[in-house]
């Protein structure tokens, strides 16, 4: 068990998401200051575009755990038993996990990596010529997914389950910290969790929020957060809450937690 020694920790992500990474946290010796950057906000399903899907699609591509559990929480149980049917692959490890937690079989996912690139250098994607494929997600998402796989000869269309908003919360008590010099340390899971961090706060504390050290889990959001003026920002392995524990207790105490 690490000791992060009561540092305060401000984690963003959504509310929904947010209860294991605090916890760890707590367990060992952090404070944990929940603070939501994002709101997901499950997009209604229409049946037609569902039914259109599950008759002509080869292939489910899964971008997200939300867009897992959005996607699915909208089908019946004959809708998902044609689901179960079709190849369904996961951009990363935590996205596989939630659909075997449903029910359905991975049938690719990459080894190593969790987001698009990782999925398009799969063997399996390089010969998608007439396939039919359904990228399941969030509203904006990145596109570099579909227009590979377009140019790739692929019949690519989109179902967006989730929009992403910025939270109406009350910013009182991390503006305090701030000012009081007493966050330690900021999660980011997300390119639009960071961005929405900076435009949450008042501009008047944005050069004492730049200071903070950051945690991000991915070289893109790296970029990102270098982009807005962050000074210090170290990177998680995954996007997994126990790779993210590890890189706060090497940031706090020079070592991993075992």
């Amino acid at each position: 068990m690490a000791d992060l020694k009561q540092a305060r920790i401000l984690v963003t992500r959504p509310a929904h998401q947010a209860e294991n990474l605090c916890n760890l946290i707590c367990i060992n010796n952090g404070i944990s200051i929940r603070f939501p950057t994002l709101e997901i906000v499950s997009v209604v399903l229409k049946l037609d575009e569902i039914e259109h899907h599950l008759t002509y699609a080869d292939w489910f591509i899964f971008t997200s755990t939300n867009a897992v559990h959005l996607y699915c929480s909208q089908l019946d149980d004959a809708k998902m038993r044609r689901l179960k049917t079709k190849s369904c692959l996961a951009i990363g490890q935590a996205t596989a996990q939630a659909l075997t937690t449903v029910g359905l079989n991975v049938d690719l996912m990459p080894l190593h990596g969790y987001n698009s690139e990782a999925l398009l250098d799969l063997a399996a994607l390089q010969d998608v010529s007439q396939k039919n494929i359904v990228i399941i997600r969030g509203e904006n998402g990145r596109e570099i997914l579909a227009d590979t796989l377009k140019k790739r000869d692929a019949n690519v269309s989109y179902q967006n389950v989730y929009c992403r908003k910025i939270p109406k919360i009350d910013c009182t008590e991390v503006l305090q910290l701030i000012d009081q010099k007493s966050l330690d340390l900021i999660t980011i899971t997300s390119g639009e969790a960071i961005q929405n961090l900076v435009k949450m706060l008042c501009t008047t504390r944005h050069d004492l929020l730049k200071k903070i050290p950051l945690i991000v889990v991915s070289e893109r959001i790296q970029t990102i957060a270098k982009n807005l003026g962050f000074e210090t920002i170290a990177r998680a392995q995954t996007p997994s809450d126990d790779a993210i524990l590890n890189t706060i207790t090497t940031i706090i105490n020079g070592e991993e937690s075992g």
